[in-house]
């Protein structure tokens, strides 16, 4: 009994894996120093001193899990039955007063999910968080905010997203048929899909 019901278990573990986020213009500045002269004579004016770069704000990919049937959120290590739903939710919380144009996000799936067709949301118009870290609270809401937007489609070239084999692609950085995806300024950008567990 014991090994059978071990087969019939699966793990949510280290959600994160296979996940990550491409954000095609922004890059940590270096500091930079301003040089100049005064006809030709270097020596005749100081070089100015160094000065940093204003550089887009750093954003964190979060991976998160709720039981389809009830939208109960999940935690990692949670053991489910085999053919249980489970809707994943990616998000990006961005807290800034700067739009972030062109994110991509990409979700290579492990083989015990299996991406259910057709359940892929966008949304990015729930305010961002209260702090830089969202609380549970914050996310359930982003979630329930999430699944009410409108479908998308799973094919390459229908809108900012798409599935292919394994994987989900959000943005055009990597997948090119796929629309422009911005993150709004103080706002919270968040796909959920859903996939059975296997």
């Amino acid at each position: 009994m014991k090994r059978q019901y071990g087969k019939t278990m699966q793990r949510i573990a280290a959600l994160t894996l296979g996940v990550f986020l491409t954000l095609s213009h922004v890059a940590d500045a270096a500091t930079n120093t301003g040089t100049g002269d005064v006809a030709g004579d270097g020596a005749a004016l100081t070089n100015s001193a160094a000065f940093e770069l204003l550089s887009s704000p750093t954003l964190a990919l979060i991976k998160k899990a709720f039981l389809t049937s009830t939208g109960a959120a999940l935690t990692s290590g949670a053991s489910l039955p085999a053919g249980t739903e489970v809707d994943f939710m990616i998000y990006i919380n961005n807290e800034s007063d700067i739009l972030i144009s062109d994110v991509s996000m990409q979700d290579v799936l492990n083989a015990l999910f299996l991406y259910k067709a057709g359940t892929i949301y966008i949304d990015n118009a729930i305010d961002d968080c209260a702090l830089t870290a969202c609380t549970l609270v914050e996310e359930k809401a982003i979630y329930d905010a999430a699944i009410l937007t409108t479908l998308k489609t799973d094919a390459v070239g229908g809108d900012t997203v798409s599935f292919a084999g394994v994987t989900i692609d959000v943005g055009q950085s990597v997948i090119a048929g796929n629309t422009l995806q911005d993150a709004a300024a103080n706002k919270v950008l968040a796909l959920v899909f859903t996939v059975t567990m296997q």
